[in-house]
């Protein structure tokens, strides 16, 4: 059964609010995994940080470590030199083997004067590594409790969304097919927007003036009217007066 204009007109009005609504729950949707991979990307950079400082604080002991055994094996190497000094003959010799043995002791100097070096370093990574991963954890904890908030989200855009586009459907097919085909290509070239208020004589899609009966018609609102600027669909409604301030 076909419906009067006045009754399509009040049914773009509809479909209109509804296509607002889908819009914006579309680009909610859009927006939700592009709010995610910015806080996924900060805990990222946090995880990032504090693998960073394990993995300095990790070299500094090994290389602690390759010291104390380049330090035992100078050690050992200066021992060996020393047990020869009973069985040599000449002062020569004897000279050379305790330069040897000096030459190794100032290389151990070196090797533990580079520990100490390095200890001083690892006592102060070792306070500030398990700060960095107090603050890794605290930013992986909000960041799980913000994807599911945020997953939660989706599920709940996308169910509203289908009801929103069911309930389009519905609106769609009681307009008249040409009327609907119209306000689809209306809509397709003003991004969205094909049914929008006239206020005065203006038209509040492209703020153009219209003719006077136009207007008229408008305010009537027994028969559809487009913006002859923009061919959006225009639609009237009375807005009250402001109190008069006594």
């Amino acid at each position: 059964m076909s419906i009067s204009p006045k009754e399509q007109l009040q049914q773009l009005i509809v479909l209109q609010n509804l296509d607002d609504e889908i819009a914006e729950h579309k680009q909610l949707l859009a927006d939700i995994p592009i709010q995610l991979d910015s806080g996924r990307a900060e805990l990222e950079e946090k995880k990032k940080i504090f693998s960073n400082a394990k993995e300095e604080l990790d070299a500094l002991q090994k290389e602690r470590k390759d010291i104390e055994l380049a330090v035992q094996g100078e050690n050992d190497h200066m021992a060996k030199a020393k047990t020869k000094l009973p069985a040599v003959k000449t002062n020569r010799e004897y000279t050379a083997i305790l330069s040897e043995v000096d030459a190794i002791k100032e290389k151990v100097s070196g090797l533990e004067d580079k520990e100490l070096d390095i200890m001083e370093i690892l006592e102060e990574k070792q306070k500030e590594v398990p700060g960095i991963e107090k603050i890794c954890k605290e930013e992986d904890a909000r960041f799980q409790e913000y994807k599911a908030k945020k997953d939660a989200e989706l599920d709940r855009m996308k169910q509203e969304l289908g009801v929103l586009v069911t309930k389009r459907e519905a609106v769609g097919g009681q307009l008249d097919r040409v009327i609907m085909q119209r306000y689809e290509k209306v809509a397709g070239s003003r991004d969205g927007r094909a049914v929008v208020l006239l206020q005065g004589s203006i038209c509040q899609g492209c703020f153009q003036q219209i003719l006077p009966q136009m207007a008229i018609d408008v305010k009537v609102g027994e028969s559809i009217q487009q913006c002859s600027n923009c061919i959006r669909f225009l639609y009237w409604e009375e807005v009250p007066e402001a109190a008069t301030p006594k």
